[in-house]
């Protein structure tokens, strides 16, 4: 019977070690960006080809914006809660599973303590990519998008804010993606480092 027990002790001892192990491989990425500049696009490449799990941030907040205007001051309080529900949702699937998570998001406002938020709890294993082309080619992108649209006055204010906020988040973090389909996007900034995290990410990209 004390054998059985050490064995069994030694298992559970293994399993929460394997946790600890798959735990400091994986990594988070927030893929932010002003209405129109590929966030979802390729946080879908990241989920078909490197086996990511993805949050969409913009489809939790709707339970608190069903009709928009997550950045009018009045709604201040109410935006904290949604960022606070996202913020929950990420931490959830990082724990509960073995793959990189991936949010796709807007943000829409208080950016620097959302960010901040989750450099606290993921400390070095956190990312961070704005996605940023020139303003005239959001604007076409999201013209050209088949369901809602972000409008160009939103995607210049958005711009806008990022830019009032890059030496915070480090200019390296701003992705320029101008005159660029999606896949070359994915190739030159994503696919060799993001594929490259966590033990189920190893055989993807095709290799």
């Amino acid at each position: 019977m004390i054998l059985v027990l050490a064995v069994v002790g030694r298992n559970t001892r293994d399993v929460v070690v394997d946790k600890i192990m798959q735990n400091s491989e994986k990594r988070v990425l927030i893929l932010t960006g002003p209405g129109g500049s590929g966030k979802t696009t390729i946080a879908d490449l990241l989920v078909k080809k490197c086996g990511f799990l993805k949050v969409d941030g913009d489809n939790l907040d709707t339970e608190f914006f069903p009709n928009g205007g997550q950045w009018f001051p009045e709604n201040v309080k109410r935006l904290k809660r949604a960022h606070e529900k996202i913020f929950a949702e990420v931490k959830k699937q990082f724990n509960n599973g073995e793959n990189n998570v991936v949010l796709d998001y807007i943000i829409f406002d208080d950016y620097l303590r959302f960010f901040k938020m989750f450099k606290e709890e993921f400390g070095d294993k956190l990312e961070i990519k704005v996605l940023f082309p020139i303003q005239e080619e959001m604007v076409k992108r999201d013209k050209e998008r088949e369901y809602w649209t972000t409008g160009i006055d939103r995607i210049s204010a958005v711009r806008t804010e990022f830019e009032a906020i890059k030496d915070n988040i480090g200019k390296e973090n701003f992705v320029d993606t101008t005159n660029q389909i999606p896949i070359d996007t994915f190739e030159k900034y994503f696919s060799h480092n993001s594929c490259g995290y966590g033990k189920k990410n190893k055989k993807c990209c095709g290799r």
